[in-house]
């Protein structure tokens, strides 16, 4: 998630946009982890307006992590070597970040075990299961973005190879969209007992080769961006109604009220919809400059079990979306504020748990 320090002039996506959609996209993760709708409320005007956000609009958060992941990987890449020395440096931002981040889940579970906070079900000291619990982040699910994302690294030599030929990687792009929607969207395996974890997303797979495959077609991209720019607030009107009324098909079908379709079928809409708005919007976004989007994505889950183990008695009397709003804004000022702090003034720490980013 680095902007590597990009200037505006002649460049498909500028620091600023990418700073922008990282921190609107950080927002958007802790909002889809926020979710606190039970039945009691599933058909209620609550259950809709909190599955509109969480499973409408903030659902495309990661698709464009990924896009952009794909994009960055491939943006000054010439041949094979660039490649492998690529690679050597997502080892130290990407693989370092998720081996710390998940065993320093285990250690919290394993401690927080013996208190009253978290439960002890399910923790293991068995070096085996310690291994398995690291790698396939055990305590922490939302890691699953990080060990997806080391996945797609480990494929980029072929993917290059694939590259050379940008309308025969188109024409795969397309048959893996269409496979992972009507076919196949994970190889899943059952890891710990009555727990299963996805090896690899098929369909998580597909935005980050569009985001590879979007370095070969950066002049139409360029194109694309300059119609933007000359009419850029007709494309944020026509992106913004689009995405409500994708975002909230989406939310309809995720929560299985339309059983025939994919449960992700409208998310490649939501994706587009959203990210042409960022595109026409992102000059006016304020955010966190000196705020590592990596740390908050790795500290939020805990700082939100914690808030839920110890509030939870209050939250349960007050409104669901009031509940939720609170869970979500309290969440998120306190993971920015742990990411701001530590990469402004804990140096070797923000390495550690960013890889330096």
């Amino acid at each position: 998630m680095s902007t590597d320090n990009i200037t505006k002039k002649n460049v498909l996506f500028d620091s600023k946009f990418l700073s922008a959609t990282f921190f609107i996209c950080s927002l958007m993760v802790v909002g889809i982890h926020s979710y606190n709708i039970t039945d009691e409320y599933f058909n209620t005007v609550t259950g809709y307006i909190e599955s509109f956000l969480c499973h409408g609009i903030f659902i495309a958060a990661v698709p464009i992590f990924f896009f952009l992941s794909g994009y960055l990987f491939f943006r000054n890449i010439s041949s094979t070597k660039d490649v492998l020395k690529k690679m050597k440096t997502r080892a130290k931002s990407v693989l370092m970040p998720f081996l710390v981040w998940s065993t320093l889940y285990l250690f919290i579970f394993t401690v927080g075990s013996l208190t009253p906070i978290f439960s002890s079900e399910g923790v293991s000291f068995a070096p085996l299961d310690i291994l398995k619990g690291i790698v396939f982040y055990k305590y922490c699910f939302p890691l699953w973005y990080m060990y997806q994302l080391v996945m797609f690294i480990l494929l980029t030599p072929l993917v290059n190879i694939l590259l050379k030929k940008r309308y025969l990687s188109l024409g795969i792009l397309i048959v893996l969209t269409v496979v992972s929607i009507g076919v196949k969207s994970s190889f899943d395996i059952e890891v710990f007992p009555g727990s299963e974890r996805s090896l690899f997303q098929v369909n998580f797979f597909c935005y980050y080769f569009a985001g590879c495959l979007a370095v070969k077609f950066s002049e139409e991209f360029m194109k694309l961006k300059e119609k933007i720019e000359a009419k850029r607030r007709f494309f944020a009107i026509v992106s913004g109604l689009l995405l409500v009324i994708f975002a909230f098909a989406q939310s309809i079908i995720f929560e299985e009220r339309v059983p025939f379709l994919h449960d992700r079928f409208f998310v490649p809409f939501v994706f587009v919809c959203l990210f042409i708005f960022l595109w026409c919007i992102y000059e006016k976004i304020p955010c966190i400059k000196n705020a590592s989007t990596m740390i908050v994505y790795g500290v939020h889950t805990i700082i939100g079990t914690v808030l839920l183990k110890v509030f939870s008695d209050i939250l349960s009397e007050i409104p669901a979306i009031v509940s939720f709003l609170l869970t979500y804004i309290v969440v998120a000022i306190l993971s920015f504020s742990f990411a701001y702090i530590v990469k402004r003034f804990m140096k070797p720490l923000n390495f550690v748990l960013s890889g330096g980013r």
